[in-house]
């Protein structure tokens, strides 16, 4: 582990390194509230599972049916430990005027909010590859999704570039979807995940009164129906999105922390070497994928 001393910054000094952490963890705006449930966990390894939905109800004939129940799919999430730390000689805090070293442990606070943001943009960054699968194996949108009661394969997968027409056909497709027995669902979309390119297309799209990219003056029918997230700089590709059932998500969209962020501080007292650290574990898992359709756009 390197050591930063007066060598390093032969041109500094400061005195009162406190707070400085919390501080700049509360200044960054997350997308993380808006989309994930967040749970404690309690165990090194935990499981999310889906349940099982019951066959349609059958004509009375004079005897009640009662069909079997069993559970469905299971997903398992390992906690992942993440450290990063700094260490700096007693010499260069007391002699840092300009408060280089303050603004160098301020990077441990911004690298651990970067760390979270960056790992619940995960499960949207590889959507569609099995670097994140949910219950039944398969990436989070697939063409071929299946259940574990016999129930028809379904799709949440689609190629289509943002517009109105490909957004109605996206709707259209996720309200079709069909619990894992093959009973209809409601199952409303009213969210956008989209990445920073295709900002001004979403607001465009949900904001304008009438139709887009059009000389009609028809009314627009997605004014108004959904929420966009629009996630800087942690949705990699530029045109890829998701819509999404918000209320669904919430539920199955699991954030879980095992630690949560510690920033420590220590000395040593041989070296006078002051060490600076952040500490988390934490990991996001879904079991289910009716939530979302996403387009995976070339």
């Amino acid at each position: 582990m390197a050591l930063i001393t007066t060598g390093s910054w032969p041109a500094v000094v400061q005195k009162d390194l406190s707070l400085i952490f919390v501080d700049q963890y509360r200044d960054f705006p997350s997308m993380l509230p808006l989309l994930f449930r967040f749970k404690t966990a309690e165990q090194g390894t935990e499981y999310d599972l889906e349940t099982g939905d019951i066959p349609a109800m059958a004509e009375f004939t004079g005897d009640m049916q009662y069909p079997e129940i069993r559970q469905g799919y299971t997903k398992s999430i390992t906690e992942t430990e993440y450290a990063q730390g700094l260490k700096v000689t007693r010499r260069l805090l007391r002699n840092d005027l300009y408060g280089v070293v303050q603004e160098s442990t301020q990077l441990l606070a911004i690298s651990v909010r970067h760390l979270r943001e960056t790992r619940g943009a995960f499960p949207f960054v590889n959507a569609f590859n099995t670097s994140f699968t949910v219950g039944d194996g398969l990436q989070l949108c697939s063409n071929a999704h299946t259940s574990r009661f016999g129930g028809t394969t379904q799709d949440n997968l689609n190629t289509l570039a943002l517009s109105p027409a490909n957004l109605q056909t996206s709707r259209v497709a996720m309200k079709k979807f069909q619990t894992n027995r093959d009973n209809p669902m409601v199952n409303i979309s009213d969210m956008i995940i989209a990445p920073l390119d295709l900002e001004d297309r979403v607001y465009e799209i949900i904001k304008s009164m009438g139709k887009v990219d059009t000389a009609n003056n028809n009314r627009n029918y997605h004014e108004g129906r959904y929420k966009a997230v629009i996630w800087d700089n942690y949705l990699t590709d530029t045109n890829d999105w998701f819509l999404v059932n918000s209320m669904i998500m919430k539920q199955k969209l699991v954030f879980r922390e095992w630690e949560p962020v510690e920033f420590s501080r220590s000395g040593e007292y041989d070296t006078k070497v002051s060490k600076f650290g952040v500490y988390t574990s934490l990991g996001v898992s879904s079991v289910e994928w009716r939530w979302v359709y996403g387009n995976q756009v070339s």
